[in-house]
């Protein structure tokens, strides 16, 4: 159950750009009103206390490629799917969620994605905030699929992505194709044409050399390239490819998935080291197995998959498909796995993903006016509880 609160106190507060001890934080409307100093014992009611020993709060994290978790999936196109997902978000410090999906071949008509679209524009979310949808395809290269199933991939129809455009609609805020597919420049000019300075285009799923990466890279919305080193052909140093593109091109944004197992810890390190705080989209790509038992069989878009060995795996291939992270998990792995300092991790999880889907102004910093979104970690990195639009949408018990 929600509880509206009228702000936090905060022993550390990171905004995430500066460092603020004994802070007061005042909400009005789900907004972030007034800022100050504030050293009094007594806390009024409704003021959350985040001054425990050892507790740090952060600006609410950000899941800008997430599609499922807890049994469910956004392709599940169900109020409670969108909810139960919602609400596991905010378990893992998460204020913000974009719902990525795609559209298999079975939804011809486009009827699914338009019934998903009206369950998004009339959703209550009991946890993290649903901003928007991810379209991650189905324009993909069947070759570089990664999870997903010949049913969830197909070649660029442009009358077909134009009416896709349309059921979206202003939710739509990034998309994610394959470059050498025949009209995917098409494609991607249709999307300048529709959705104006709105919608980001991603990279990936893809086959694409160093050439053709560097082309698309220079079309003015083309600057992100989806999960680095998936479902992508590799670095060589002959053939430095698509993922080669994106680490010299300073304009590019690249997400990355640092469970350990879709990049090892000295690789999240490398994409550091190159791209910089600024340009690094920490994602859990989490899918319907997320957060559920080990050995838990859930469906996903490219078979049944179970948890096994901290990974999501198909049960079939022993594919990856999708991480087992929330976002608090990501927080933490970038520190441990990659030897990014906290401050530095912080920013991947907030302030550049809010960039990256054009919301910064909204969320991703603690700055008046902005949305009331906090997340309150404990010392081992754990979430104590998370707030959104100043409200309490998740506390431990």
């Amino acid at each position: 159950m929600q509880t509206q609160l009228g702000g936090i106190a905060c022993r550390r507060l990171y905004t995430p750009g500066m460092i603020l001890d004994n802070v007061l934080v005042l909400f009005e409307d789900g907004r972030i009103s007034m800022m100050g100093d504030f050293n009094s014992a007594w806390i009024e009611p409704n003021i959350f206390n985040a001054r425990g020993e050892g507790l740090v709060v952060v600006p609410g994290l950000i899941d800008t490629h997430m599609h499922g978790c807890s049994g469910c999936d956004f392709l599940d196109r169900t109020a409670e799917s969108i909810a139960t997902i919602s609400a596991t978000a905010a378990r893992g410090g998460a204020t913000t969620i974009v719902a990525t999906t795609t559209v298999p071949k079975r939804d011809a008509d486009l009827s699914g994605l338009q019934k998903f679209a009206d369950l998004l524009r009339g959703a209550q979310f009991p946890g993290a905030r649903v901003a928007g949808i991810h379209l991650e395809g189905p324009f993909l290269n069947p070759e570089r699929r990664g999870g997903f199933g010949l049913d969830y991939v197909q070649p660029i129809n442009l009358k077909f992505a134009e009416k896709m455009l349309e059921i979206c609609g202003d939710l739509l805020l990034k998309v994610t194709v394959a470059p050498e597919l025949e009209n995917a420049a098409d494609f991607i000019a249709l999307i300048a044409e529709k959705c104006p300075g709105r919608v980001e285009v991603s990279l990936g799923h893809t086959a694409a050399g160093f050439e053709l990466a560097q082309e698309f890279f220079q079309l003015p919305n083309v600057n992100q390239a989806t999960h680095a080193f998936n479902a992508m052909n590799p670095f060589h140093h002959r053939d430095p490819n698509l993922i080669g593109a994106a680490l010299l091109n300073d304009d590019v944004m690249v997400e990355l998935i640092p469970d350990g197992h879709h990049l090892s810890g000295p690789a999240i390190e490398l994409l550091y080291r190159i791209k910089g705080t600024g340009r690094l989209i920490a994602v859990t790509d989490s899918t319907g197995a997320t957060a559920t038992e080990p050995g838990t069989l859930v469906p996903c878009v490219g078979g049944m998959t179970m948890v096994k060995d901290g990974a999501v795996r198909l049960v079939e291939t022993g594919a990856l498909a999708g991480s087992n992270l929330l976002m608090g998990d990501a927080l933490a792995c970038l520190q441990k796995l990659g030897s990014i300092p906290f401050d530095h991790a912080l920013q991947m999880c907030t302030k550049v993903p809010a960039k990256s889907i054009n919301r910064e102004s909204e969320f991703g910093s603690i700055d008046p006016q902005k949305c009331a979104d906090f997340c309150v970690l404990r010392r081992n990195g754990s979430v104590l509880a998370t707030i959104r639009d100043g409200l309490l949408v998740y506390a431990a018990t």
